[in-house]
């Protein structure tokens, strides 16, 4: 029988067992991650490289008539999900060929994932004898090739299986993929079943509600509220079936008209199928794309690192104005190198250290290793257009005669969250969209009255990560209830 009233064998300072392998294991972790942090190999590190390359800013063909022509670099948004079409370059498909998944997706400007190029389908003639883009003419949509490195990718769907469908609808499945095969081909028809018909062989306008048709399967593209969750967030997912209303046709009525009706559905379209193009508003939103990826001056680090400010969203400019504003301790507006860099880093800004401290150079005028942080941001701002600014008045001014003063305290209680376009699109929650909101200002004096300056600027930094007058106009709408 055991005596367990003895004296203990072993201090409790002492180490039994396999204690030094556990040790030295330990210690190869640690020196493993230390370098790995240092060579920019950590998965969340790898994560945002990835992320950050596939938001660079690209460009957008600005038209010179009303048509779309083959060459034109253009955005597809769906009216289902208002979100644009746009590939996810980190999922890829567990097929033989390389091929990665499409979603649609909210953005405020064209990047690399949600740009497309219309290019001709060259293995038949042309027989319109143009570069204009016709209602029933076979084309391609080429992915913008600085997301794959130049390689060709095209958007692709074949018939459904039950080994190869949509993730989660199971539908017919839509892909971008490196191969040159009949099922990357597809052909536009217009939303007006009355005048469908018609409209074959006519040259398609650029602010036309079209019906993307796959051309091997012969049924439509299409995107719904399904929540796609990747690494950009929550997305809709992208995929081929034939949306259409269950009202009768009436062909009785339209053969009394003369109209022909053989091969005309006329069943209108649910807004899953409807799609409408985006191109350039101005001739500055077109440029060339290769000053993107050279970093040799700032003027080129300066374009991607306001890329990268504003696919932070619509709150991107002011968060880094945030960053800054809390690391000045002495309330003078400057910063010092280790500041400036770290106060980038925790942002999300990927910058290697030359670069950073070719950004730093350049806003160091009296070179001595101190920059205005405001000066810094101003490189980035942007004036707001009278229209923008008008808006802007209307809700301060609303603010101020239901609350009768402007302070956080009182836009907290009178802004309309459950209106606004993320909320009702589904992209973010209502306490998401307030918490954003109020997360931005200064939350320690919550009654001190806000100035129309004040209101002004911080919806300036809102304007500038907002590339369309609508989605701004929007927001102040919906939130303000103006």
């Amino acid at each position: 029988m055991h005596n367990y009233n003895v004296d203990h064998k072993y201090k409790f300072q002492t180490r039994i067992g396999n204690w030094f392998e556990e040790w030295e294991l330990d210690e190869t972790k640690k020196k493993d991650y230390l370098k790995n942090r240092q060579n920019g190999q950590l998965a969340s590190i790898v994560k945002d490289q990835k992320t950050n390359f596939s938001l660079r800013l690209a460009s957008l063909t600005f038209p010179k008539d009303e048509y779309i022509h083959f060459g034109f670099h253009i955005m597809l948004q769906n009216l289902k999900t208002l979100g644009f079409l746009s590939i996810d370059i980190q999922e890829k498909l567990k097929i033989t060929e390389e091929a990665y998944n499409v979603t649609t997706a909210p953005t405020t400007q064209p990047t690399v994932r949600s740009v497309f190029v219309v290019v001709p389908y060259t293995k038949e003639p042309n027989f319109f004898g143009d570069d204009v883009l016709h209602y029933g003419q076979h084309f391609r949509l080429l992915a913008n090739p600085r997301i794959s490195n130049n390689k060709a990718f095209f958007l692709h769907s074949l018939p459904q299986t039950p080994t190869r469908c949509a993730k989660i609808s199971r539908k017919q499945e839509v892909c971008a993929i490196e191969s040159d095969v009949f099922n990357t081909v597809w052909k536009l028809e217009h939303s007006d079943p009355k005048i469908r018909f018609e409209m074959e062989g006519q040259p398609i306008r650029i602010d036309d509600v079209i019906l993307v048709k796959h051309s091997f399967t012969q049924h439509w593209l299409a995107s719904d509220d399904i929540v796609y969750q990747n690494d950009f967030g929550r997305e809709r997912e992208v995929f081929v079936h034939s949306y259409q209303c269950l009202n009768k046709t009436q062909n009785l009525i339209a053969e009394k008209e003369g109209r022909t009706t053989i091969d005309i559905p006329l069943r209108n379209q649910e807004p899953q199928n409807l799609w409408k193009f985006a191109v350039a508003n101005k001739q500055s939103e077109q440029f060339d794309e290769s000053v993107m990826d050279d970093n040799r001056n700032v003027k080129n680090l300066m374009i991607r690192v306001k890329q990268q400010i504003t696919g932070k969203g619509s709150y991107g400019l002011r968060g880094l104005a945030k960053v800054f504003l809390e690391m000045d301790q002495n309330n003078n507006g400057v910063v010092e190198y280790d500041d400036f860099k770290w106060g980038l880093r925790n942002f999300g800004l990927n910058l290697s250290e030359d670069e950073t401290k070719m950004i730093f150079q350049t806003f160091d005028k009296k070179s001595n290793g101190k920059i205005e942080f405001n000066e810094f941001l101003d490189a980035f701002r942007l004036q707001m257009s009278d229209r923008r600014l008008y808006f802007v008045q209307r809700a301060y001014a609303s603010i101020e005669q239901r609350a009768g003063k402007v302070t956080l305290d009182t836009m907290g209680r009178t802004i309309n969250v459950k209106e606004h376009p993320d909320v009702l699109k589904g992209y973010k929650t209502e306490r998401q969209v307030f918490q954003e909101f109020v997360s931005h200002w200064n939350k320690g004096q919550p009654d001190k009255v806000i100035s129309f300056q004040e209101f002004g600027e911080f919806y300036q930094d809102v304007s500038s990560a907002i590339q369309q007058d609508e989605t701004f106009e929007a927001i102040l709408k919906k939130s303000w209830n103006l």
